[in-house]
């Protein structure tokens, strides 16, 4: 098994939030990131943002996770450049908040397209480095990946397919593959903003502005990744302190 304090991670919608939090954290902890996200301006804000002497541990590309030719080339092209795949993180997701009865239908297979086969896409593609490694898989969940929310079902369903996921690979990739879920409650992110019925993004602004640092997901992104070779952290619940 490789070190597990210099591993290369591939990680999905790397451009904000909790994705651009993880990516700094892991190279400035000397880990290696192939960040990946849409945005290109955004990625390249992250990398300058780094120390120069950091610069050389990430390399940042554009990749849209619904596109599977982009995720297995942006795959072949980490493993080209560094060696090696250790950990795959596939954050990449979205959530469109409606009612049910009034939601648009293409929002609902936006958010399957992202949130499951985005993610499928990347764990299958990545596994035939990660076994090579015994590597291993850090899905991003979510409180919504154990229970249903209003205005939010189908969301919630994605992050429920995203838990089975993580349960999968330790039944059928048991001391080949490890895997770890993170279910983080509110977080303050820009998650949210693409909700278009005004009077619930309205409503629920206020949670996610209150909600937990981006930084701190991280931290328990990085606690997943040095444990390899210890144990197996296999859930994580991460709630913000509201109170």
């Amino acid at each position: 098994m490789p070190d597990p304090s210099s591993s290369v991670v591939f990680l999905t919608g790397a451009s904000s939030g909790i994705g651009a939090a993880t990516a700094q954290l892991l190279v400035e902890r000397g880990h290696k990131v192939y960040a990946t996200a849409r945005r290109l301006d955004r990625l390249q804000a992250l990398r300058d943002n780094l120390p120069a002497g950091q610069q050389g541990r990430i390399h940042i590309a554009t990749m849209d996770v619904t596109d599977v030719q982009a995720q297995s080339d942006a795959i072949a092209d980490c493993v080209a450049r560094f060696g090696q795949l250790d950990v795959v993180v596939p954050n990449a997701g979205l959530g469109i908040f409606a009612n049910l009865a009034e939601a648009d239908l293409q929002d609902w297979h936006t958010m399957v397209e992202v949130n499951i086969n985005g993610v499928l896409t990347t764990v299958h593609t990545a596994l035939p480095h990660l076994i090579a490694a015994k590597g291993l898989v850090i899905f991003i969940g979510s409180v919504a990946s154990r229970n249903v929310f209003a205005f939010s079902g189908i969301y919630c369903a994605t992050k429920h397919a995203v838990l089975a996921m993580g349960e999968a690979i330790r039944q059928d990739l048991k001391g080949k593959v490890a895997s770890t879920t993170i279910c983080p409650g509110a977080v303050d992110t820009d998650f949210i903003e693409q909700t278009r019925d005004t009077e619930l993004l309205n409503q629920y602004r206020p949670n996610f502005k209150k909600g937990m640092r981006p930084s701190f997901i991280a931290e328990h992104v990085l606690l997943a990744i040095e444990h390899r070779g210890k144990g197996v952290i296999s859930d994580i619940t991460l709630r913000p302190d509201l109170a």
